[in-house]
């Protein structure tokens, strides 16, 4: 039977729009005041922002957002266990110790669940695999978290990821900021494909799987027919098409690259585009499937 990748991605009406879904101001433990936050990134021509203080979730007053910048509600879970940010809600989330109760109630308060920096601290084990594979109904995990960077542990966390992936799960990949310090700002972030400029459409673009990560290059165009996925994107150096449990399965020098599926991928291929100064860019993965199966939502 011939093969089709089912894409996350919408091939037409939409624009893209950057931002960050997590970022601690004063009102935690963050050196800036959420005015002078939203400002920060507002000047670095950012869209969208989530200000996710530790437990805490307070709305935003209409003076600290600057024109033009979607100022997201959100709140990062963090007492009693591994840290669960809630992205587009307005109940407060209670930290229970089982964090499926926490997910459970972020979900039903309509809110994105996004499990946080997996690989930070000494043992790269912030949020342990066994329990990252036992929970259920988040939308995806930090695959980049720019402030561990100067921390212990890594801010890359793709091979967490990609093991979900393996294992069949759907969760997307989100690049963060986790801003505490004005030179934090601008460490990765998020472009979604937002159908309107809204809070609303890009919620619903970051549920879907509709954007990819960033920690500095470019994704201009995705396209996807049949087996075949292409990818352009300006300032990338080398573009790696990754299979399941980490495999690269192509390698293509250059910022635009082609792919076709042929069975090799166990289920799924994604893609990273490298640049520059360990700059990069990651997309959500494409299902492999059965041609004729892979228009379905995932």
């Amino acid at each position: 039977m011939p093969l089709a990748l089912r894409s996350p991605y919408h091939s037409t009406g939409f624009t893209w729009l950057r931002g960050n879904l997590h970022a601690h101001s004063t009102l935690s433990d963050g050196a800036l005041t959420r005015a002078d936050l939203c400002a920060a990134y507002r000047a670095r021509g950012y869209d969208f922002l989530a200000l996710s203080e530790h437990d805490l979730q307070e709305p935003l007053a209409s003076a600290e957002a600057p024109d033009g910048l979607l100022v997201l509600p959100a709140v990062e879970v963090s007492a009693r266990g591994p840290h669960v940010l809630a992205v587009g809600g307005s109940a407060a989330i209670q930290p229970d110790a089982d964090r499926q109760r926490v997910i459970d109630a972020i979900v039903a308060d309509g809110a994105i669940a996004i499990l946080n920096h997996p690989n930070w601290l000494h043992d790269y084990n912030h949020f342990p695999q066994a329990e990252m594979e036992r929970l259920n109904g988040y939308a995806g995990i930090e695959i980049y978290n720019g402030v561990i960077e100067v921390l212990e542990g890594s801010a890359l966390a793709t091979d967490r990821w990609d093991r979900l992936l393996s294992a069949g799960r759907t969760v997307w990949g989100y690049a963060n900021d986790d801003t505490h310090r004005p030179d934090d700002i601008g460490r990765a972030w998020n472009v979604v494909q937002a159908t309107e400029r809204s809070e609303s459409a890009v919620l619903d673009a970051l549920r879907a799987g509709r954007c990819y990560g960033s920690s500095g290059v470019v994704i201009e165009r995705i396209t996807v027919s049949g087996r075949h996925l292409g990818v352009q994107a300006p300032g990338a150096d080398r573009v790696r098409f990754i299979g399941s449990y980490g495999r690269m399965l192509a390698i293509f020098e250059g910022e635009t690259a082609t792919y076709a599926a042929d069975g090799r991928e166990g289920g799924y291929v994604r893609v990273e585009c490298l640049g520059a100064g360990g700059r990069a860019a990651w997309t959500q993965p494409f299902w492999v499937e059965e041609e004729g199966h892979a228009n379905r939502t995932p």
